[in-house]
């Protein structure tokens, strides 16, 4: 019994830490997965109007921010926390970002889609010397396309590159 009590601790938090660390990696996934739908929808110049869910949007960040709903709420308003979307690069609320960035606007030219969202690691606790509150770190994906067709400018978030 005892020796189960002094294990017990150790491995939770070790399969805790796996779990944590897995769904960072999952984040991750789903960002790059987004910048890439993103990067080719901005390549071609059109967004699907046959998408049941997401066929309604009008601009490229709000046609990513829904399909960012869609994998994961929790990705779409940012982990441990229940804030809304926010476009770039005013990230202030921890939910999803997205930027598209296209220096020339022009056929042959690089469009470049970058997803950002803040991910809140479990916290650890004060009696292993860590803090009761939240680390957040920011995870990103990022794609780049050569454009087809020129993009509408209200698409485009910035003519510079996604910081």
């Amino acid at each position: 019994m005892i020796e189960l009590a002094l294990a017990i601790p150790v491995l939770l938090i070790v399969v805790l830490g796996i779990v944590d660390f897995g769904r960072a990696v999952n984040y991750w996934n789903d960002e790059n997965q987004l910048a890439e739908q993103g990067a080719r929808f901005a390549a071609v110049g059109s967004l699907p109007a046959s998408d049941p869910t997401c066929g309604s949007q009008t601009t490229l960040v709000s046609y990513v921010t829904c399909e960012a709903n869609i994998d994961s709420p929790e990705l779409k308003n940012g982990s441990g926390s229940s804030f809304g979307v926010h476009a770039y690069p005013n990230d202030t609320s921890g939910g999803v970002s997205v930027c598209v960035s296209v220096p020339n606007n022009a056929p042959g030219q690089e469009v470049t889609v970058k997803v950002t969202a803040d991910y809140n690691w479990l916290p650890v606790p004060k009696v292993l010397g860590g803090s009761a509150t939240f680390t957040t770190v920011p995870l990103a994906g990022s794609a780049s396309m050569r454009i087809e067709a020129s993009l509408p400018s209200s698409w485009i978030t910035t003519t510079a590159a996604c910081a």
